[in-house]
């Protein structure tokens, strides 16, 4: 299992070169920050997703079903590319119009 792409062999290392160099002492008040990060952050994330449901409740959007959109569709990049990609052929069409009415 990886977490932020670190295996669990390498965290182990991690751990035991933050013992040594902080001692054990340091480590386990770090470890306690850590946890209180962690908790800090999985309580916002619950507040957040409770507000997100009694907006879309109030909005009548609770049965909304999102599991069908692609997010990859909303990619700017993407929609650029496309968008670029369909003046150009316009302008293709255009210029070849205009190349076959000379000859």
């Amino acid at each position: 299992m990886e977490f932020f792409g670190i295996s669990g062999g390498e965290f182990f290392i991690i751990l035991i070169v933050a013992v040594i160099v902080l001692g054990p002492e340091a480590i386990i008040s770090a470890l306690r920050g850590l946890r209180k990060a962690v908790d800090s952050a999985k309580g916002f994330s619950a507040r957040v997703r409770e507000e997100t449901t009694a907006d879309l409740q109030g909005a009548g959007l609770a049965d909304l079903d999102l599991s069908a959109l692609d997010m990859r569709d909303l990619d700017p990049r993407q929609m650029i590319r496309e968008a670029v990609h369909e003046e150009m052929e316009a302008w293709m069409k255009q210029t070849n119009a205009l190349n076959q009415k000379k000859n």
